[in-house]
């Protein structure tokens, strides 16, 4: 497929990346603000390359790691300045540019690719990925999950090696630790595919408040930090361990400070796609309660003898009840007023809320809440159902 490339400056600020709708716009999330501080690292760190090495890392990584390209038909939008007297546009109708790119890694051997859902939200685009040799091959948008910047493609090109592709495995970003040793890799600024960039993980369990221009804003949750070099364009890459695994995927940047970036674990990536893989689309489980997390600065206002946990409440003001009528957690007796404290015991807190742990379970699986109620611990068994928000 012919394209015509369009060379822009991305202009990085506080608040935002500039996302070109037209001139080669880089897909990219800033940080607005760190909600959460997660577990920090401190002092000094030893790097370990026992299991391998940067390069190791990515001769095996880099041939998996894919550039995602949004294309579109930009006549209509030039013709318009016509009529303002500017000169009619040259490009061809029909001639596809590139208005966006982002990063991409290919998970299986026929062609899935995960990418950041904001890399692949324009819904008029045409995609393409490009592998690492410069082949380019069509692609199609599976499916965008609701609650996380995740979204799959498949590659739908013609091409000897689909069956064959190189791709990545999870890692299992439960066993990371701050100051562990990881590469990034992706396509820095739009135009520098495959830059792979090294460091450690500085924190993890980040909640921020992210946005860019043409996307919104959008609150993470439970990120990795990094202070690997991530640049606008490589949304969408790999965060690796050193054996070349995936750890995280990078989403999003601090542009206010150098050396503070953010990846979506691979735990929370790999539920996402074993989620499409059951029902061929994303579906996210709920169990149907509105809450405020409970902790020793709102326990006493909220008329409870807990520290920890959520509170089951509603919304006065909008008139929607703090247990959704009919939902799982009505099902299973489920009160307002109630404190969960935990799920299969796992204790709920300010930085591991309930929206944060139901993420890791599917649709149809049956968990067990304890409750709080009017000083006594009692429990609820709750089978999940699928979100319909």
């Amino acid at each position: 497929m012919e394209h015509t490339k369009k060379m822009s400056l991305a202009l990085i600020s506080v608040v935002s990346l500039v996302y070109g709708i037209v001139g080669g716009g880089l897909s990219g999330y800033a940080v607005f603000s760190i909600l959460d501080n997660g577990e920090e690292t401190t002092g000094d760190t030893i790097i370990n390359f026992e299991n391998g090495s940067y390069k190791e890392v990515w001769e095996k990584a880099a041939p998996a790691v894919v550039s995602v390209v949004a294309l579109k038909d930009l006549g209509d939008y030039y013709d318009q300045f016509s009529f303002f007297g500017f000169p009619k546009t040259v490009q061809e109708d029909g001639e596809l540019s590139e208005v966006s790119s982002g990063t991409g890694f290919i998970l299986t051997a026929d062609g899935l690719v995960v990418t950041n859902k904001h890399v692949v939200s324009d819904a008029e685009a045409e995609y393409v990925v490009i592998l690492d040799d410069g082949t380019e091959l069509e692609a199609e948008v599976l499916d965008k999950d609701s609650l996380n910047d995740i979204a799959l493609v498949q590659i739908t090109g013609d091409d000897d090696r689909i069956g064959e592709f190189p791709n990545l495995d999870f890692a299992d970003s439960d066993l990371i630790s701050v100051g562990d040793p990881v590469v990034a890799i992706g396509n820095a600024l739009g135009e520098y595919s495959n830059t792979t960039t090294a460091g450690i993980i500085s924190a993890t369990g980040r909640e921020i408040l992210a946005g860019g221009t043409g996307f919104g804003t959008e609150t993470l949750v439970n990120l990795i930090q990094t202070d690997a070099a991530i640049n606008p364009g490589n949304s969408g890459g790999p965060l690796l361990n050193l054996s070349g695994e995936i750890v995280g995927m990078n989403t999003a940047v601090d542009t206010t400070a150098s050396g503070i970036g953010f990846a979506i674990p691979s735990n929370d990536i790999a539920m996402v796609v074993k989620s499409y893989q059951e029902f061929g689309r994303i579906v996210r489980p709920f169990v149907g309660v509105r809450y405020v997390v409970v902790h020793e600065n709102n326990m006493k206002r909220l008329g409870v003898d807990v520290d920890y946990g959520v509170y089951v409440i509603g919304d006065q003001q909008a008139q929607l009840p703090g247990v959704v009528p009919d939902s799982p957690a009505a099902k299973a007796g489920v009160k307002e007023g109630d404190v969960i404290l935990s799920v299969n015991g796992e204790v709920l807190t300010e930085t591991n809320t309930l929206v944060n742990v139901i993420a890791a379970y599917l649709v149809g699986e049956t968990i067990t809440l304890e409750i709080w109620r009017d000083g006594e611990t009692i429990t609820a068994t709750v089978t999940l159902e699928e979100s319909t928000q």
